[in-house]
């Protein structure tokens, strides 16, 4: 019997595997067939998860929103022509 190599890093050589180990086994029962899916799923989400880590998405709409909620004093003091003054300018000293 044939057995699950998770050293395989590619789709299509587990994919390969599994249809050898179909083939040795025309007739797997339900929970083999069960366990040979989690073995093709189980890559597939974890090559999904590390493409999603590459991949960085910073459309124009999005880093609009992100310089609207700018927070850093350096960020905001770049945003006023006089500087610190500017956000200093914008407190309201009213205490009620």
């Amino acid at each position: 019997m044939i057995k699950l190599d998770y050293t395989l890093e590619t789709i299509e050589e587990r994919l390969e595997l599994v249809n050898k180990i179909l083939e040795e086994n025309p007739d797997p029962g339900e929970k083999y067939l069960e366990i040979l899916g989690d073995y093709l799923i189980l890559l597939m989400a974890k090559l999904e998860k590390k493409e999603g880590k590459e991949r960085t998405i910073m459309t124009e709409n999005r880093m609009v929103t992100i310089n609207r909620r700018e927070t850093s004093l350096e960020g905001l003091v770049a945003q006023f022509e006089n500087g610190e003054d500017g956000i200093y300018n914008l407190i309201n000293n009213d205490k009620n």
